[in-house]
C-alpha cells in the first residue's frame, strides 16, 4: 500500500548579489515532496522565487515577483533567520 505524500513549503534568503551600490537578496520558496510504496521512495525538490529585498543609499525595500512592494516586516514574519540575511548585506 502506497505510503502517504509529504510536503515541506519553506521560504528562505538566498545568497546575496552586489551591484555596485546595491545588494538585492532573492527569497526563494523551496518544496520539497516525498513520497514511497513498499521499499521504493522519491524525492523531489523545488525552488522557486518568491521576493527580491533591495538595498540601496540605506534604504530597504522588498518587492514580489509582479513587482509589487511588500513590507520587510511581513516577510520578517515569513522568512527564519531573515534579520540575520538583511544584517549581512
Amino acid at each position: 500500500m502506497p505510503e502517504p505524500r509529504q510536503q515541506s513549503d519553506t521560504l528562505c534568503a538566498g545568497a546575496p548579489v552586489h551591484i555596485g551600490a546595491v545588494t538585492l537578496l532573492p527569497i526563494e520558496r523551496v518544496v520539497l515532496h516525498a513520497a514511497g510504496a513498499g521499499a521504493c521512495l522519491w524525492f523531489a525538490a523545488a525552488k522557486q522565487p518568491y521576493a527580491l529585498v533591495l538595498r540601496e543609499a540605506g534604504r530597504v525595500r522588498a518587492i514580489d515577483t509582479q513587482a509589487a512592494e511588500i513590507q520587510i516586516d511581513t516577510l520578517r514574519a515569513l522568512v527564519p533567520r531573515l534579520d540575520a540575511a538583511l544584517a549581512a548585506m
